[in-house]
């Protein structure tokens, strides 16, 4: 019984993860090169990254924030009781031009949202999850085009190296 017990554990070790490889958001590579539309620098700390650009005549920016999820979102999210058509109905009560579709960096599961501020502003959000923790990534402009194009290179450029493979 012992050695069933044993075994049983050996088994089910390779399906618990650790979550982010990177949990330290001043060790990552803010890429700025990578942002287009004007000069960029960026401020870190272990739990947040922000990214502005310099010499935009509006505000331009991204902040990525490190974080726990531990309401059962991802839970709910990954198990499909909680699916995209409910988080876009949820994100459309906030604000109507809200857009939302799923995203995937590694191991880790989301989403990535389009929407108006109010005033000028628009912004681009993701969230991704990853066995507790919480990456969110918030980008603004003035234009959707910015906004969105500024989310996407952080999915693409930021988001994998915190998450890893």
């Amino acid at each position: 019984m012992r050695l069933l017990l044993i075994a049983s554990c050996l088994v089910a070790a390779p399906l618990w993860a650790d979550g982010f490889e990177q949990t330290d958001l001043s060790q990552i590579d803010p890429s700025l090169a990578a942002f287009s539309g004007g000069v960029y620098d960026a401020g870190a700390a272990p739990d947040r990254l922000t990214i502005y650009c310099t010499d935009c005549s509006d505000q331009v920016a991204i902040d990525v924030l490190m974080g726990q999820s531990t309401d059962g979102t991802e839970g709910r999210y990954r198990s499909g009781e909680t699916t995209i058509e409910k988080m876009e109905a949820i994100c459309k009560s906030r604000s109507p031009t809200c857009e939302l579709e799923a995203v995937e960096t590694g191991a880790a599961v989301g989403w990535i949202t389009q929407y108006e501020i109010g005033g000028d502003t628009k912004g681009s959000t993701v969230v991704l999850f990853q066995d507790g923790d919480m990456l969110t990534i918030r980008s603004i402009a003035k234009d959707r085009e910015t906004a969105d194009r500024n989310a996407a290179v952080s999915l693409k450029m930021l988001a994998p190296q915190i998450v890893g493979d």
